[in-house]
């Protein structure tokens, strides 16, 4: 079992990790860290402790990087169309409930205007979603750890290393798709030191490098921690197979080519991962124990009760948006949600007389239609982590997969190469934990099923929004309140914009032209 860290010893080596993280914003140094005896002393990497503290570390600046705004919902859930503000300006009057009109510009692709002029944009910080840096210093930190590891550390053998590499592995890889996602095409370097300025590299080429990395070192990564408090919240063998299907699905949509081939190696390492037998759905009457985190169904995710300094900050959270009192904290400011989804949207995916019991439990059926603060999504219904105040959220964390997804994400690689009778086999497992009627379909209506059925397990995950881009839905507005048109997708109208401080870190970089 790996040694645990007491909360003054992980500050003690998050100072350090810090330290060690900084990059230079001086054009020539783009990317370049300190000879590593210069940031952490000759006594530092001499131990299994040194090496764990730092992991656990690259955890945490990861975890701030998507905890500082609503980052999932912002990027995976706003832009699809389907939700929006439930503020009335002529009732709701308070400054906190006004500046989420901002989500009104999301729902229509106008990123350009909140970001030139919109006070929420600053207020809720999005703007930092505009900023990749605190992704290269995780990248940096997972670059610097393998390098480390390829060294003599005392009381530590290859074997013992080889967890650690994975979660290094997982943690930059991780990095790269979520910026792939964001930004396009990025620059990519696995170097731990380097005084090299990139250009961006095109996605694909990048999210391929990343598959090779983490197949590389999948097998060396721990099944499951004896620890129940690691679970889902250190990287697995399942998170790195889950992100290996995720990276695949992402490049068969842009490289239709070689299609086929993702389609079999995300199929392929979905079955590794159920054959693993280390998760299980959870009874949906239970789901409050998904959200909540650690749970059986987890499989990686940022958990925000973890044994880290400062409070969690409640804007990271989808449901906060989507909940009122007594769901979520007192006062004015939430006496109604902020955001609802589009009644037709929701009639498209639970049609009259549904059966399945998420439309049951996790919607009030009388309020389901609101297009009003009255809208409330009791998905993420749970147990107040604060006491009072208007800022008290359940207590639940960052979820970036699980084992349902997993499920529907091989369901739609069967699908994709014609294996429908094991793709329905797949997507049903979903389907009956929610008490719902077996998919018999077949063909495109097979393919539109199974991408329904993320739509309904996977709202507010942050997932729907990549899954219109990379499906190519986005350019139909049968699957989309806000469609783009191909010039619009092709000069990068699904991107976000790039802060123009990359371009003064490193003059080979070129900002995402849409948003000029």
């Amino acid at each position: 079992m790996r040694p645990r860290l007491t909360i003054n010893e992980m500050r003690k080596y998050f100072a350090i990790l810090l330290l060690s993280l900084t990059v230079s914003t001086g054009c020539k140094d783009f990317l370049t860290v300190e000879p590593l005896h210069k940031i952490s002393g000759n006594a530092y990497w001499k131990s299994r402790s040194d090496v764990e503290a730092f992991t656990l570390d690259l955890y945490l600046q990861f975890r701030n990087k998507l905890t500082s705004t609503s980052f999932l919902p912002a990027t995976g859930e706003l832009r699809s169309g389907f939700i929006r503000s439930a503020i009335n300006v002529n009732t709701n009057t308070s400054p906190e409930q006004k500046r989420r009109l901002v989500y009104e510009s999301f729902a229509v692709n106008d990123l350009k205007n909140i970001l030139t002029s919109g006070k929420a944009w600053n207020d809720m910080n999005f703007v930092s979603i505009t900023t990749w840096r605190d992704f290269y210093k995780v990248i940096q930190g997972a670059n610097i750890l393998i390098d480390r590891l390829d060294t003599e550390i005392p009381g530590m053998s290859e074997r013992d290393k080889d967890p650690y590499r994975a979660e290094a592995a997982f943690l930059r890889s991780l990095a790269y798709f979520m910026m792939v996602r964001i930004y396009g095409d990025v620059p990519y370097y696995i170097a731990a030191y380097t005084k090299d300025m990139l250009p961006r590299e095109n996605m694909v080429s990048v999210v391929n490098k990343c598959i090779e990395d983490v197949a590389r070192y999948k097998d060396g990564a721990i099944v499951s921690f004896s620890d129940p408090s690691y679970r889902a919240v250190r990287a697995t063998k399942g998170a790195l197979l889950d992100l290996l299907m995720n990276m695949n699905m992402w490049n068969a949509g842009f490289d239709e080519e070689n299609a086929e081939e993702y389609y079999r190696a995300a199929a392929d390492y979905g079955k590794e991962l159920m054959d693993l037998n280390a998760y299980q759905l959870v009874p949906i009457e239970n789901f409050r124990e998904v959200t909540r985190g650690r749970s059986t169904e987890g499989i990686f995710e940022f958990n925000q009760s973890v044994n880290y300094s400062g409070a969690a900050n409640y804007l990271a959270f989808f449901g906060e948006m989507m909940l009122k009192f007594p769901n979520k904290g007192s006062g004015d400011n939430n006496a109604s949600s902020h955001a609802y989804f589009k009644p037709a949207y929701l009639a498209k995916l639970y049609s009259v007389g549904t059966s399945d019991k998420r439309y049951s439990l996790w919607f009030n059926p009388s309020t389901i239609n609101a297009a009003n603060g009255n809208f409330e999504l009791l998905k993420y219904k749970g147990e107040i982590a604060a006491a009072t105040g208007p800022f008290a959220i359940p207590e639940y964390g960052v979820m970036i997969f699980r084992y349902a997804e997993a499920l529907l994400l091989r369901a739609e690689a069967l699908a994709e190469l014609g294996e429908e009778e094991e793709a329905r086999k797949v997507v049903n497992m979903v389907r009956r934990r929610a008490g719902a009627l077996d998919i018999v379909e077949s063909g495109q209506a097979l393919k539109n099923a199974i991408f329904l059925e993320r739509g309904r397990e996977l709202m507010g995950e942050g997932h729907l929004y990549f899954d219109l881009i990379r499906t190519g839905r986005i350019l139909n507005g049968e699957w989309t309140d806000n469609p783009l048109t191909q010039d619009q997708f092709n000069r990068g109208g699904w991107t976000w914009p790039i802060t123009s401080e990359a371009v003064i870190n490193n003059p080979l970089i070129t900002l995402n032209s849409y948003w000029q």
